[in-house]
């Protein structure tokens, strides 16, 4: 998993953004991905030195990676990301800042990183993600974990995949995004969130 190879090369898990010289986000963890996704050439010819929307970075728009997409959506001229993380002080992404493995004291297979969203659309290199603070905990609510599929997907630290039911409780989502909670989460398949073999085998949600 990229997340984790960008972990062992750097001592620590990615920020969620890059601050630029005005104190806002310019750069994006999706870019600073790129190298562990085989993406090279695309990472050396973005620009740092201006913010992810300069002219010189629009120019590599359209050049979204595959993965960033749902599975058969990387269509030709889309940029919109359907994977995002989740921001907070308490999460693996602490905006600007960056955590430790040490830092995460609950167990990695119950951990999130990365989640699937449809609605916020949140360009690819846009540093923009979603804020634990005030994030909406309902399955398939645009503004929090949803899906082109009924069931929608996360990926947990140790790399593993997992689906989220209509049935998870809020508390439980909550605490499967959180690093050193320590709350009590119901094994998977009793708790609203259940092992997935296979992201693309999944029945797409009915409008």
């Amino acid at each position: 998993m990229a997340v984790a190879n960008y972990k062992e090369a750097n001592g620590h898990y990615p920020p969620a953004h890059i601050l630029g010289p005005d104190g806002r986000p310019w750069h994006s963890w999706r870019v600073l991905l790129l190298p562990y996704l085989e993406h090279q050439d695309l990472f050396k010819e973005y620009d740092f030195s201006q913010p992810w929307d300069g002219p010189r970075n629009r120019r590599l728009a359209e050049r979204m990676p595959k993965v960033y997409a749902f599975h058969g959506g990387d269509t030709p001229g889309n940029t919109t990301s359907n994977y995002l993380t989740v921001v907070g002080p308490e999460t693996v992404w602490p905006g600007s800042l960056t955590a430790s493995g040490e830092a995460v004291s609950d167990s990695q297979r119950a951990t999130i990183v990365v989640v699937e969203n449809l609605g916020a659309g949140v360009h690819w290199m846009e540093p923009r993600d979603l804020l634990i603070a005030g994030m909406d905990f309902a399955i398939n609510s645009p503004g929090g974990v949803s899906s082109r599929y009924s069931d929608p997907g996360v990926a947990m630290l140790d790399g593993s995949l997992y689906r989220l039911k209509k049935d998870i409780s809020p508390e439980t989502l909550r605490a499967l995004l959180t690093i050193g909670g320590g709350e009590p989460v119901e094994s998977d398949g009793a708790g609203g969130w259940e092992w997935l073999p296979d992201g693309r085998q999944r029945p797409i949600r009915q409008p």
